[in-house]
């Protein structure tokens, strides 16, 4: 027996020294990501994926069989399929939506980080991964006092209370905000209590960029506030299709913003919405979602890109909920052509400016109505398509009422929303809505903890995920 003891401590120190191993291994598997990308298209919904992966796949006048080419977003390792619904109705809206996904918690339509009673807070995932010492970052190609990002950093009982979203933006802990537009919620000369928040956050802090010159030329690990330059209302970056050379792309905003939160040696939590996604899906433009959609799987591909140096990232994208209704075909036909989507060369909003324009300046709008046409990828238009236009010129110059805007063009301009449905036609694409519905969107991940997003979903499932992956503290 004596002999054998020495092996028997042996198999002892062995055995412990295996036992610390696994321990060092399945701590190291379960550590936190260090970087932690959160990507969400609104209005971005299964539909949407697809006609714009099927975008890839085209070339102008060549229809795709198949799609071989993949989006990026589509290539992430992991999916799940979430449902949308919040406190109010299966068709739920930004805010109630954006909330489940940053706190976990259902609201009602409207509401930003409350509770049904619009008096108890819901605790967001960015908030308490601040107070472990990540770097946040609030990114949208809409307005950052809009909605989605709000729900990121705001809590207040009405969406529509846009100064008082930016008063609390200004007073936030966060490191970067950048929007597009939006610039009235910030100025002394637009806001009814007369308050210049951006010398109130240059107090605080922030460094203040009101073009992209200065949002590029900030220095990493300096607060930001950017209110870029915005569209033709000032509510949004423009859309891709109308970007002139000076309107910085997404893909463009979120390496910058990488960037800039890379000084931070914790990590850092990056939150973008794609938000002009949706605004195009309401008017059923399919040229503009398509091109904002690929925009922001750019903005995907920059965060995989730094993901190959990093291990330690988490990325996710998903959609707050799909809107519009898209159907890929209609009809008896079995086809469909987006490579036709190649010759839009504007959006909606911008056709509704230079029709505008045509009205007031043009003796005979006609003639300047089909050019404009063309340059929306109407080329060589049938009589049927030209008295289609027609009848939408003569509601244009009647000055139809917003009840008959409803009831006609789903409140839209009438010969803009004449362009998109001879185009959705042309492509056998149909548009069910004006507005969000109720389908369920796709959500896909890759990274730190990504196998705990599989499966059938709840959008607050979502947030409960990251906050367990993230080991970021919020109970429910």
């Amino acid at each position: 027996m004596r002999r054998n003891q020495p092996f028997w401590k042996l198999g002892l120190v062995l055995a412990l020294i295996f036992a610390c191993l696994s321990l060092q291994v399945f701590a190291a598997a379960e550590a936190p990501p260090k970087y932690i990308f959160m990507f969400i298209g609104d209005g971005m919904g299964i539909a949407q994926r697809q006609v714009a992966e099927l975008q890839l796949n085209n070339t102008p006048g060549k229809t795709a069989i198949d799609q071989k080419k993949r989006l990026v977003m589509n290539t992430l390792r992991v999916n799940c399929v979430n449902t949308t619904y919040d406190s109010t109705s299966i068709v739920p809206d930004s805010a109630s939506t954006a909330t489940s996904l940053s706190s976990g918690y259902k609201t009602l339509s409207g509401v930003i980080g409350l509770r049904e009673d619009k008096t108890t807070v819901t605790p967001y995932i960015s908030e308490a991964l601040k107070n472990k010492g990540y770097a946040v970052g609030i990114v949208s190609s809409v307005k950052i006092v809009h909605a989605t990002p709000a729900a990121y950093y705001c809590h207040i009982d009405s969406r529509n209370k846009y100064d008082e979203i930016a008063e609390q933006l200004i007073n936030s802990k966060f490191d970067l905000f950048v929007g597009g537009g939006g610039v009235k919620h910030f100025s002394p000369a637009s806001r009814k209590d007369k308050r210049d928040l951006y010398q109130e956050a240059a107090a605080k802090g922030f460094t203040v960029a009101t073009t992209s010159k200065e949002f590029l030329a900030a220095k990493p690990g300096q607060r930001v506030l950017a209110n870029l330059p915005g569209d033709m209302n000032d509510e949004a970056l423009p859309y891709a299709l109308d970007r002139g050379p000076d309107d910085l792309p997404l893909p463009q905003i979120v390496k910058k913003s990488i960037d800039l939160l890379s000084a931070n040696k914790k990590g850092f939590f990056l939150m973008v919405e794609e938000g002009k996604v949706d605004w195009a899906c309401h008017a059923n433009d399919t040229g503009s979602t398509i091109a904002n959609m690929l925009d922001l799987d750019q903005a995907v591909a920059a965060a995989l890109e730094f993901k190959k140096k990093h291990p330690q990232t988490l990325i996710i994208v998903t959609g707050d909920h799909e809107c519009g209704g898209l159907g890929l075909s209609m009809g008896t036909e079995y086809r469909v052509n987006p490579e036709l989507f190649y010759n839009q060369k504007l959006s909606f909003e911008m056709a509704d400016v230079k029709v505008a324009a045509i009205l007031k300046n043009e003796r005979d709008p006609q003639s300047g109505i089909l050019k404009l046409a063309a340059d929306f990828g109407l080329t060589h238009p049938t009589e049927s398509e030209k008295a289609q236009i027609a009848k939408a010129l003569a509601d244009e110059q009647a000055g139809l009422s917003k009840q008959q805007l409803n009831a006609l063009y789903g409140g839209y301009r009438p010969v803009s929303m004449t362009f998109c449905r001879l185009m959705n036609t042309r492509a056998n694409l149909f548009w069910t809505s004006y507005v969000h519905t109720g389908i369920p969107v796709l959500t896909t991940v890759e990274g730190v903890g990504a196998a705990r997003f599989s499966g059938y979903k709840d959008n607050t499932d979502i947030c409960k995920a990251l906050n367990q992956v993230a080991q970021a503290g919020l109970k429910w």
